[in-house]
């Protein structure tokens, strides 16, 4: 082309490029917004969320094409499911590093539903003279299969916040459904009382562990609990390499401002984390424990500090987060609702005080694949006080 002329692109050639600058999840939030707003009903929904459509359009896309049946000879029947895998991989992007499971690198993943080999213990070795006989061990194995597990939570809106579209309106929504399902998965994932229930939810990886019992309150009590725990791992052949620390913020914090003279005693650690002992911390208020009513006495409720080898930890996790609502439920307004219900339960309706409920569902599991890859000291309240 000569210099000083430009060729004018027809109409086919040219392509505008659009760009989001929301924050991330908020096509996921609108989605559940307009959702609850429409108490269910996606012809509703669809219409409420063409306020949207110069952002995110995508949320339309998706409702209008949930209202009518796909086919298998339909060739755009499949672009919906994309859009809202996307908008809802999004949403765990921002789930993911508020968890505990989403902080610890290195867990083993698997697929749902499909047999894995699962070592139980290890193969002894022994140094072997010159024509001597070597020693014969074998592993322990069996298979293990991640079943799906859902974990489920219900926050309740108001109707005039479902319908309000503002960016605070959109943000407080989002941060909910975070916070909720955030807070129940990692208490789950360390609690050591959550047992498993076959075909319905995994053990936490704490169960069954015989714990630590603090020792004492000091510094040189943590590192005295602390080397006990590696010293388990070391016993049952599993190295240090790959283990995080889970402990709750609030000892986190406890343990950056212990000092002996001017030194500090783990100054690598505060309450977001870090390091100690050369091991990454994961801080969460969701590391304490709940008193095991049957057997009350197998730990003391508080704290807890959990050492856990990553790579022996298999997880299954489908990356989507599922959604329902409901204007005419009668809910329980408990974080522990009773199952079953009894004439004691005391239930909500959603209509008659103008709420909408809405459930976020999450498809995840868990399992170890050795039974020593997780050690922990329960009643862990070391303060900043040095012997």
């Amino acid at each position: 082309m000569a210099a000083g002329h430009r060729r004018r692109l027809s109409a086919p050639e040219r392509k505008i490029m659009t760009y989001s600058y929301l924050p991330k999840g908020t096509a996921f939030t609108r989605y559940a917004m307009a959702l609850a707003a429409a108490k269910g009903d996606l012809m509703q929904a669809a219409a409420l969320a063409k306020r949207w459509d110069a952002s995110t359009p995508e949320v339309g896309n998706v409702l209008k094409s949930a209202i009518s049946a796909g086919t298998t000879t339909d060739a755009t029947w499949a672009a919906p499911l994309v859009e809202y895998n996307t908008m809802s991989g999004e949403f765990i992007e921002l789930l993911r590093p508020m968890t505990i499971i989403g902080r610890i690198p290195g867990l083993r993943t698997v697929p749902f539903n499909i047999s894995v080999p699962r070592q139980s213990a290890g193969v002894s070795m022994a140094w072997v003279g010159e024509g001597r006989a070597a020693p014969f061990g074998a592993m322990d194995l069996d298979t293990v299969a991640l079943r799906w597990a859902k974990a489920a939570g219900i926050v309740a809106l108001t109707k005039e916040l479902a319908l309000f579209s503002s960016p605070a309106a959109e943000a407080l929504v989002r941060s909910d459904l975070l916070a909720a399902m955030a807070q129940f998965v990692d208490r789950q994932f360390v609690d050591p009382v959550v047992a498993e229930v076959s075909n319905v939810s995994p053990a936490s990886i704490t169960h069954g562990v015989t714990p630590r019992r603090a020792s004492g309150t000091t510094a040189n009590h943590a590192r005295a609990d602390l080397e006990f725990l590696f010293a388990q791992f070391l016993a049952a052949n599993l190295t240090l390499a790959g283990a995080v620390l889970i402990m709750t913020e609030e000892q986190a914090i406890r343990f950056s401002m212990m000092r002996t003279g001017g030194s500090y005693d783990f100054p690598g650690i505060s309450a977001a984390g870090g390091v100690m002992f050369g091991l990454p911390v994961i801080t969460s208020e969701s590391a304490v424990a709940t008193e095991d009513p049957a057997s009350p006495q197998s730990y003391e409720a508080g704290g807890l500090i959990i050492l856990a080898k990553a790579s022996e930890i298999m997880i299954a996790d489908d990356g989507q987060v599922f959604l329902d609502s409901s204007g005419v439920a009668a809910l329980q307004m408990d974080s522990e609702p009773d199952e079953p219900t009894t004439n004691s339960t005391v239930l909500v309706s959603l209509w008659q005080r103008g709420l909408i409920g809405l459930k976020a569902e999450r498809v995840i599991n868990w399992k170890k694949r050795r039974s020593a890859a997780v050690q922990y000291i329960t009643g862990a309240a070391y303060t900043s006080v040095t012997a």
